[in-house]
């Protein structure tokens, strides 16, 4: 069976008009401590909104995932090794199986050349008998490096070293068709994603990691889609690097306008993934603001997408300024 990889333009489809309806969730524990029992609410969550995702005639998810803490019990149990929060990092990423040399070489080349260690390469297993025949032809396996941080970055350029990491593999996968099915679904220090074309209530019993009791976690936020004149595909499943979005983006141009200037300024180029969806660009985007820009994460999305101010008196006057200086980057 041939698959597309891409959610690219066929005949009078047009991806650029498409609308979703989706589902996202959020649970986390105030006090800072991971248990198991927030993946099991989890999975009680995504149970509850079956009416919010999508799937075809023959009952294939149009896509669910989740984002997560990294467990550092986890990461020792699997590894071996005593791992401390903020001294390893996780990548998450589908393979295609025809250019999984090459890309595991890439991705492997990238994270040596940015000074980190990898500790372990491994698939992530899967039980595919929760899934009906169908879906199982529609997943993608997800290959997953662990590695070591080294303890003298600084928390600031930990995290721009792994970014950058993304960006260069980025900038080689999604332009030669050599790497073509390589797709980054996280790399961070700090959570990981997973996700794939599947339904809200197959997630937790699909990823055989998430079943271990000693997978213990304080955060988890989901997102089951719900495509409408979309081509679902497991990419296209979210969450994404930083962000699960729910609704339409009528920033979204203004957002590509700004990036693309500032780009320009700087002398760069922004790769993006062919048929990339406007929650994507949007975490993409929101991606460059917080690491290249050093802008926090609440004023990038306040900036990004903000909301309607104009007319309203009740706001303090330090707020209004704030968004009449983001308007001038705003689309007229």
């Amino acid at each position: 069976m041939k698959r597309k990889f891409n959610n690219l333009s066929t005949g009078l489809y047009d991806p650029e008009k498409s609308s979703c309806s989706c589902g996202v969730g959020f649970i986390t524990r105030k006090d800072g401590i991971r248990t198991h029992d927030i993946i099991q609410k989890g999975h009680e969550a995504m149970c509850s909104v079956p009416h919010r995702g999508g799937m075809s005639s023959k009952g294939v998810g149009d896509g669910a995932g989740i984002s997560i803490d990294l467990s550092t019990e986890f990461f020792s149990k699997l590894t071996g090794r005593v791992m401390k929060s903020g001294h390893f990092g996780v990548g998450n990423f589908f393979l295609a199986e025809k250019n999984a040399r090459k890309s595991s070489l890439l991705v492997e080349n990238k994270l040596l050349t940015h000074g980190f260690e990898i500790i372990q390469k491994r698939y992530l297993t899967v039980n595919n008998s929760v899934l009906r025949n169908d879906a199982v032809d529609q997943q993608y396996p997800i290959c997953q490096w662990i590695f070591d941080i080294p303890k003298n970055f600084s928390e600031e350029e930990k995290a721009k070293r792994i970014h950058q990491v993304l960006i260069s593999i980025e900038s080689v996968a999604y332009i030669d068709e050599q790497f073509d099915g390589l797709y980054p679904l996280s790399l961070s220090s700090n959570t990981q994603v997973l996700k794939g074309r599947l339904n809200s209530w197959e997630i937790m019993p699909y990823f055989n990691d998430l079943n271990d009791s000693d997978h213990r976690v304080h955060t988890l936020f989901f997102h089951t889609r719900f495509s409408t004149n979309t081509d679902p595909h497991p990419s296209m499943a979210q969450p994404f690097r930083l962000m699960a979005h729910n609704g339409e983006l009528n920033t979204d141009n203004k957002n590509r306008l700004n990036e693309a200037a500032l780009a320009r300024a700087r002398e760069r180029k922004i790769y993006r993934p062919k048929g990339q969806s406007d929650s994507c660009r949007l975490d993409q985007t929101l991606s460059s603001r917080v690491f290249d820009d050093d802008i926090d994460l609440v004023t990038a999305v306040v900036a990004m997408m903000p909301p309607a101010w104009e007319n309203d008196l009740n706001m303090p006057s330090e707020v209004r300024a704030m968004f009449e200086y983001f308007s001038l980057f705003e689309e007229k």
